[in-house]
């Protein structure tokens, strides 16, 4: 089996200071990339167009612009670069990540080794605001059908991934309809699709941000964005044993009813916040610890209001 011929995807947005960076990481592979597409989502404040363009003169053949004529957002630019892509696979990370440099050859080692499995998956580094940085994965994660895994709300693996790209067409690419959470919708729909092939050591690096655009929405809105993705998860795992739909579909309903806790704090509403807690209580009493977090949650911010 040769071994793959990978396309890497940067997706850029006023990031001149990082994005330099990220295209040095994918053009320093100790395996070439097949090609580098660099999306920019309409950059106004920066540069990021002009770093673009020359290394696009700088690499011909090789590195690729695409270039908005207007913001269309994460989701939407990401599958205008889908569309051009001529390799077999496919990596997609932001103009502030960066992928070390055994990340193409060692993702293509895993896949040819394991021809069963067309995607791989890595352990990556988080770095945070004041430049620290720590593995993401303490612990091994699983290989082979990782569908119901995945289900459960594992996020946070589209960065570190190669996905065949025939498989990432086959799930629509990325799904517009879910905005924050783009890059999980299509993983879960990949992990339909055929088995994952786990890398424990960190071969990429990514860089935390307060204001990410999932972090940077109302608790009422994640919570109605979490209520639509419960919805495609159990639509995507509906072939899977009742036992594990059953587990899976606890386990987001948990993580909405959090948030359903902290919308209605965030508005103010303490008597609707009692009553989630109170609801959430009788539904399961086995969350007793969980609910007396909240309960002192609530009284330290309305004693803060």
């Amino acid at each position: 089996m040769p071994p793959p011929q990978v396309s890497l995807i940067i997706t850029s947005y006023n990031q001149q200071e990082y994005l330099r960076e990220a295209i040095e990481s994918a053009i320093d592979q100790t395996v070439a990339a097949f090609e580098i597409i660099v999306a920019d989502d309409h950059s106004t404040k920066d540069g990021s167009i002009e770093t673009i363009r020359e290394y696009a003169a700088r690499y011909p053949g090789l590195v690729r612009g695409l270039f908005q004529e207007k913001n269309v957002g994460i989701p939407k630019n990401r599958n205008s670069a889908l569309r051009m892509v001529r390799g077999d696979y496919v990596a997609i990370l932001d103009g502030d990540d960066r992928l070390l440099p055994e990340f193409i050859e060692r993702h293509g080692v895993a896949l040819t080794a394991n021809p069963q499995a067309h995607v791989s998956y890595s352990n990556r580094y988080d770095i945070n605001q004041r430049g620290e940085q720590r593995s993401h994965d303490r612990d091994p994660q699983p290989s082979g059908d990782v569908l119901a895994y995945v289900a459960r709300g594992r996020k946070a693996i589209l960065r570190s991934m190669v996905a065949k790209y025939d498989l990432v067409k086959a799930a629509g690419f990325l799904d517009e309809n879910h905005y924050h959470y783009d890059g999980f919708i299509l993983t879960l729909r990949l992990a339909r699709l055929t088995p994952f092939v786990y890398l424990p050591d960190p071969l990429m690096e990514k860089r935390e941000h307060a204001g990410g655009t999932s972090k940077g929405i109302s608790f009422s809105e994640k919570e109605r964005c979490f209520q639509d993705i419960l919805a495609e998860v159990m639509r995507v795992t509906r072939e899977l044993p009742e036992k594990d739909k059953r587990a899976i579909r606890k386990e987001w309903l948990a993580k909405i009813s959090k948030l359903s806790v902290k919308a209605r704090m965030e508005d103010g509403n303490w008597p609707g916040a009692w009553m989630e807690v109170a609801r959430q209580l009788v539904s399961d009493p086995r969350r007793i610890k969980e609910s007396l977090k909240m309960v002192r949650d609530i009284l330290f911010r309305a004693g803060h209001t």
